[in-house]
Order: C-alpha cells, then structure tokens, then sequence
C-alpha cells in the first residue's frame, strides 16, 4: 500500500506541474501580447533616431526583418486564441512561443550591433539604453516564466555588451560592465519572481486539487467502493430532470441483502463487511457507467437507470439477483453464498416517489421468501408469464 500511494503520490505531483507549467503559459500569452507592438514602436522610434546617423538602407532593412518576425508571433498569438487550447493541451504551444520569442529577442540584439553607427558614441549610449529598457519590459511581460525571460535578456544584451567590450574604450567597457550588472540583478529578481509565483499557482492547483478529492470522497461509500446516500439523491435528481427532458423511462432498483444479521452473528462484522464489498464489486462490474450505483444503508443498496423497455430494469435486476446468489464471498479461508431481494420501480416519477414504490416491492419481495425481484408490486416470473402467454 506504501508502494502504491508514493506511486500515486509522484503521479499527482507530476500532474500538478503540467498543470502549473500550462497556467503559466496560459498566463504568458496574454500577458505578453502587447510585447509585439511595443517592440515595433521601439524599433521604428531607434529608427528614426538614427535616420541621420546610419546609413538608410541598413535601418530599413532591420525594420524589415524585424517587422516580419512579429508577423509571425502575431499569427502565432492569433492562432491560440482562436483554437482557446484548455488544459494541458496548452503546453503544445510552448515550443512555437519560445521559438518566436527567440527569434525576435536576436533580431533585435544582433540587429542593434548591425545598426550601431561607429562613429557616434552618443548614438551607441541611445541604442544600449534601448536595450536596457526591452531588457527590463522583458522582466515584466515574462516574468511568470524564468527561462522566457532570460532567453530575452540574454538575446538583447549579450551581442551588444560582447561588441562593447571588444573596443576596449572605457566607455564602452563601462556600458558593458553595467550591462553585466543589470544581467545579474534582473536574473536574480527574475528568479525569485518566479519562484514565488510558481509556488502560488502550485499551492491554488493542490488546493483546487485537495477540494475535488474531499468532495469526491464525501460521495463515496469507502466499504463498497461505490456512491454513498447522499450521491445517489444529489445524482439521482440530475438523472430524473434529464429523463423528463428526454422523454426516457427511469428506473430505480432497491436492493437489500437477506438475513444480513445473521452473516454478522456467523462470521462477524469482519464477515459482514467483506459481503458489502463483494456487492459493491458486483454492482460496479455489472452495470454501465451512465447507471448511478450507491450503497443508500446498512445492507441496501440502490440503482437509478434508464431503460428502453418498462420491464428492462426487471430484467436487469434478475440478473443481478442471480450473480449474487451463485457468487461465493471468501473469508478466513471458507466460502459462503448470500442472496438479496430487490424492488423495482419504473415510470417518469420523481425521485422520491420512484424511490418509495421501490421500498414497496421490496417490501413485497421480502414477504414473499427473499431472492426474487418484485417490479411495481408485480413478481418477475408473473410477468415472464403474462409475455409468454401472450
């Protein structure tokens, strides 16, 4: 059991991280958006800064490059919210995002060297504080992601700063040197930005998470393995309104275990309580998934169905009847054999009163020597009858 939980353990802490990483992708798409129109006005406002400067082909030719780069992140952001990926589908999209922004980030790193007139160290100033200021909208538009934002800083700094310092002036070794410190102080902010806000989202998801298992768990039945009393009227209620909708004939089968004190007296609550599980198996195997299963008491055990004939859920309930009888329960090395008697009732009622005609047939079922099934008052071999003569 220790084995299995830790296995289970790793396998909702790795579920947990897709769904964080997810999030924060979500998150980066719509953050960032407005990222792309904010590079354009940078680079047509360096642009026009440099006009004079540089010559015209070479701005215009980075202008190009870098304005079909952000085509190409606009389709991109386009595309995801036309598709509206959910869950972790969303982490297909990583990859593209990362390479858009990769490719835009070094068009405008390498691009700034490619545009940096050499004779105009003021100009050279201009352009690295255009840097700094991306470098720093960087650290906010992709701050929920770490990796997003050093790629970006590393992008946009890195050529330049290189370039700086292979001209060996003190000014441009200077710019390089501060470039170096505002790399250190924006990946060390980055970090802790992110990590904290990683543990934000990884603690809202195990909430969230912790919440579903609770609310899960309060309609389980933990003896049975199957729904408990209050699932089945809070389900069942869903199931009556929808076959109303639908025009569908429901079903409700009552089902309680003969002499079940006697099987306590002979072998224990031990032995009593290995009966309820066995039923609850067979329950589970033996009906569909749309079918609302549930242990409604102590030895009863309730079923809400949708049949196509009025006489389908007899049917059904015949067979159940049979499996549990010939299915032998293994307990302290012995085997016994249990029978239950059922009530059926059939109609588009409302829940409670398709629930109290049940009761009635198995009432009747009870009175009549246990294990057989009683549908709305009716006996099931009756009714094989009446069909057979007919």
């Amino acid at each position: 059991m220790r084995k299995n939980d830790h296995i289970e353990g790793e396998k909702t802490a790795s579920q947990l991280d897709e769904l964080v990483r997810a999030e924060k992708l979500q998150l980066l798409f719509h953050q960032s958006y407005s990222a792309i129109f904010v590079s354009l006005f940078g680079c047509v406002l360096l642009s026009a800064i440099l006009w004079q400067v540089q010559q015209k082909e070479v701005l215009i030719s980075w202008v190009f490059i870098l304005v079909c780069s952000a085509l190409i992140r606009f389709t991109l952001f386009m595309l995801y919210h036309r598709i509206k990926p959910q869950g972790e589908d969303i982490l297909a999209w990583g990859m593209p995002y990362v390479l858009t922004l990769f490719l835009s980030s070094i068009i405008w790193g390498i691009g700034a060297v490619y545009i940096l007139p050499t004779a105009s160290q003021l100009h050279q100033v201009v352009i690295y504080f255009f840097l700094i200021g991306m470098s720093g909208g960087a650290i906010s538009a992709y701050s929920v992601n770490r990796t997003m934002a050093l790629i970006t800083i590393t992008c946009l700094l890195l050529p330049i700063t290189v370039w700086f310092l292979m001209q060996g002036s003190l000014l441009t070794v200077g710019l390089a040197l501060s470039a170096v410190i505002f790399s250190v102080s924006a990946i060390r902010a980055g970090k802790i930005l992110s990590l904290k806000l990683n543990q934000s989202f990884m603690l809202a998801h195990e909430l969230g998470h912790a919440k579903e298992a609770a609310e899960a768990m309060a309609l389980k039945d933990e003896l049975s393995g199957i729904d408990n009393r209050r699932a089945f009227y809070e389900k069942g209620k869903m199931l009556v309104d929808y076959c109303q909708r639908n025009g569908e004939i429901l079903s409700v089968i009552i089902i309680d275990i003969d002499h079940f004190k006697k099987i306590n007296d002979k072998y224990g609550h031990a032995g009593g309580d290995a009966t309820i599980r066995q039923i609850g198996h067979i329950l589970q195997k033996g009906m569909r998934k749309s079918d609302l299963c549930a242990r409604i008491g102590g030895e009863e055990f309730g079923i809400l169905l949708t049949t196509s004939l009025t006489d389908g859920a007899a049917q059904i309930a015949e067979t159940l009847r049979q499996v549990i009888s010939r299915t032998p329960i293994s307990f302290n090395d012995k085997d016994f054999t249990i029978s239950a008697s059922f009530g059926v009732a059939v109609g588009s009622l409302d829940l409670d009163t398709l629930i109290r005609r049940a009761d009635d047939s198995l009432y009747k079922a009870k009175a009549a020597g246990r294990n057989c099934v009683v549908c709305d008052g009716r006996a099931v071999e009756k009714m094989r009858g009446r069909r057979s003569a007919k």
